[in-house]
């Protein structure tokens, strides 16, 4: 199935295949805008279309080198092989993935700026509603959460340009300024994700080899809040943060919040 969703959020696709299995049926296309989960970034969820029907895609499976649909068999409309469908992603949950993941890849930056180029990403989580990023690392101070949290929001103003390139591994197998996870094989191709500098020319502060979506410019992401900072494990801290609608979400819980133990008090 090729992978259209860098660019778009929906697109005409022939149905390849057809399997029902736990009340679900499985819908295998040529194409889709569809992410998968992988890497770190939730999959995507919306919808697929026949004609004037329309039902709800649950969840999206990475099926060797196939993308099948999960969607109820008793709401979906009689498919068969050579359908032609179109398939729509939710596009303000979609938004909201790629802002949480550009802003992961710039808080990875921070990182090195403010604590240590040493503090290497152990795992990550990129979701709608927030961000999860593991590094190693000793504990922050508070002042090093502010300063991260400053210099994170500052490139967010800065509203910098978000670009990705394609092209072969073994021109960037070597070079230090674009962080990539030497225990993970790659294939012959990868693609580097870049922020800041000139689109496509690997200039960027922040260039990371990272095969997920993300947004066009950094100003999209809208306002980034570090939410908690701790110990996962021995020598590894886990950063859970928020950005755009789900950083005011968590602002204004957090105000409500002080406001209510004030009223107690």
């Amino acid at each position: 199935t090729a992978f259209v969703g860098f660019d778009h959020v929906e697109c005409r696709a022939t149905v390849l295949e057809i399997h029902d299995q736990d009340g679900l049926r499985f819908v295998i296309t040529d194409q889709t805008p569809f992410y998968a989960e992988m890497g770190g970034q939730v999959g995507d969820c919306g919808h697929l279309l026949v004609g004037d029907r329309m039902v709800e895609v649950q969840s999206v499976q990475q099926v060797g080198g196939a993308r099948a649909h999960a969607v109820d068999a008793t709401a979906a409309a009689p498919l068969q092989p050579g359908d032609q469908v179109m398939l729509r992603v939710a596009k303000a949950r979609r938004r909201m993935i790629e802002a949480h993941h550009t802003a992961t890849h710039l808080l990875h930056w921070a990182l090195h700026e403010v604590v240590s180029p040493d503090a290497a990403q152990q795992g990550s989580l990129v979701d709608h509603d927030r961000l999860r990023f593991d590094f190693s690392s000793a504990a922050l101070t508070r002042r090093q959460i502010e300063e991260i949290e400053a210099r994170v929001n500052d490139r967010i103003t800065a509203g910098d340009p978000v670009s990705w390139t394609e092209l072969p591994h073994a021109e960037v197998k070597g070079r230090t300024d674009v962080m990539q996870f030497f225990g993970d094989k790659y294939g012959s191709t990868v693609r580097v994700v870049q922020i800041g500098g000139t689109p496509g020319t690997l200039d960027g502060y922040s260039m990371e080899l990272c095969g997920g979506t993300h947004v066009r410019g950094t100003g999209e992401i809208g306002l980034f809040k570090i939410g908690s900072e701790g110990a996962i494990a021995a020598g590894v801290r886990r950063i859970e943060a928020f950005c755009g609608e789900a950083a005011w979400a968590h602002l204004t819980s957090r105000t409500d919040h002080l406001l209510k133990d004030g009223e107690a008090a």
